[in-house]
């Protein structure tokens, strides 16, 4: 990845980077690799046993990201234009990129810190940092799992309804929440969830390749007077800035990774998880997102599926996503939980086994309810991602780590060409974070205005 700046520091792994002595402060600004064997030297008091895998840690990160991001690619690429491509590989190596700098950050705070996303901002910042930091993750969380479940309700409420049965989009949300929160609960850790994740996985890539068969198959045509033939365009500036944001709402693992990577039995290879997760991701997206737009130019809608032929295969790939999401979303929740849960000191060494239980259930349950209730009052896919991606994903995955990395590594002991980086990458999320949650508050208030008429 981008940040490998040299020799010197290319076939060391950043996850092993301590600041204790000068000689590790030596090289590009990026810290000289401590090679050990032991996991043990890893391992942080108070914090669950590392006992998950390298293949672990890498379905959690692309169970995660991959399902429902696939979804809005078509759309986004009719917003941008074919520079949408562009777009997604510079977001999937900014993925990269921060994942790195979080576990960097983790590996430079002091051991007795804890490794959690949120306590990254108390050490660089201060209490304030920590705050604004749980702030921006719980904004993304609620926001993401909220719509989770909304596109899973959506989904079994239609597959229902052409079957003939009738029983309300609110209520297949409901019982898609329970589904979330069941999975969630029984979770303790996240080295816990790599069948959560396999199933995520494999049913996330088992309706992709459906829908870029569909795709494929049945593109748009002008059949009618009343429709035109799709058409394409190479760039669009003006929904550039609300494509970009959506696109960073589709690589945002960066609040799970500090999760991910304190489970892993061996976490000096966290470079080589991180990357080839982002560059999988990035794949698929390229895949759906050229063959979508190609497919239906600028008459594509989002979620993907609503563009395709509604019969048994385009069902099977909305139940195979709607499934994907309910694996995923226990996944993401538990991740922001267990920081929570630390933070109150909810464990069983401190609590007892049953009180420690009935704390995690009630305090998940109370989770779960607030998901809920986003869902149920806003039931807009497209926007809503869109939203949630420019207000919350745009500052987690860009500005957040590298503001924390430069702070605690020291502006002057940072290479020059990682400062390029770093500022550009800073730059493109505060765009994204600007100018997208306009374009996407004004979406989302046209469509409410539209369907209230």
């Amino acid at each position: 990845m981008v940040l490998e700046l040299s020799s010197r520091t290319a076939s060391k792994s950043s996850s092993e980077w301590t600041p204790t002595s000068d000689a590790q402060e030596k090289g590009v600004g990026e810290g000289v690799a401590v090679e050990s064997d032991s996991t043990e030297q890893m391992q942080v008091a108070g914090q669950a046993k590392r006992t998950g895998s390298s293949l672990g840690a890498f379905l959690n990160l692309v169970c995660v990201v991959v399902g429902t991001g696939s979804l809005s690619l078509p759309k986004t690429f009719e917003q941008s234009g074919w520079i949408g491509i562009l777009l997604l590989v510079v977001c999937g190596g900014i993925g990269a990129f921060t994942g790195v700098l979080v576990v960097r950050c983790l590996n430079m705070m002091d051991e007795h810190q804890g490794r959690s996303f949120n306590q990254i901002g108390q050490a660089a910042f201060g209490l304030w940092g920590r705050l604004v930091v749980y702030a921006l993750h719980l904004v993304y969380v609620v926001g993401v799992v909220g719509d989770y479940i909304i596109l899973a309700g959506q989904s079994f409420d239609q597959i229902a309804r052409d079957g003939g049965h009738d029983i309300g989009e609110g209520a297949w949300k409901v019982i898609c929440a329970l589904a979330m929160w069941l999975a969630c609960v029984s979770l303790k850790q996240m080295s816990e969830a790599a069948v959560l994740s396999l199933l995520g996985f494999s049913t996330s890539m088992a309706a992709v390749l459906i829908g870029i068969a569909q795709a494929l198959k049945h593109p748009y045509t002008a059949d009618t007077a009343t429709h035109h033939a799709a058409t394409h365009q190479a760039a669009n500036g003006s929904g550039v800035a609300i494509a970009l944001a959506t696109i960073s709402f589709s690589f945002c693992a960066v609040v799970v990774m500090p999760a991910v990577e304190a489970s892993m039995r061996r976490p000096k290879r966290w470079n080589a998880v991180v990357g080839s997760a982002m560059g999988t991701v990035t794949s698929v997206y390229l895949i759906v997102g050229i063959i979508g737009y190609w497919a239906f130019g600028d008459q594509t809608k989002a979620p993907f599926f609503d563009n395709l032929p509604q019969d048994a295969a385009t069902t099977a790939a909305r139940v195979l996503i709607s499934l994907h999401v309910i694996f995923a979303a226990p996944i993401m929740a538990t991740s922001f939980a267990l920081e929570i849960e630390s933070a109150l000191g909810i464990t069983r060494e401190q609590r007892g086994r049953w009180m420690e239980l009935a704390l995690r259930v009630l305090l998940r349950t109370v989770f779960f309810a607030l998901m809920t209730g986003v869902a149920l009052g806003i039931p807009y896919f497209g926007d809503v991602m869109a939203l949630v991606g420019a207000f919350s994903t745009s500052l987690l995955l860009c500005v957040v780590p590298v503001a924390c990395y430069l702070r605690l590594r020291g502006w002057s002991r940072v290479s020059w060409l990682c400062r390029i980086i770093c500022i550009a990458v800073a730059a493109v999320g505060a765009y994204a974070c600007v100018l997208g949650a306009k374009g996407a508050i004004e979406d989302l208030r046209d469509d409410i205005v539209h369907d209230s008429k």
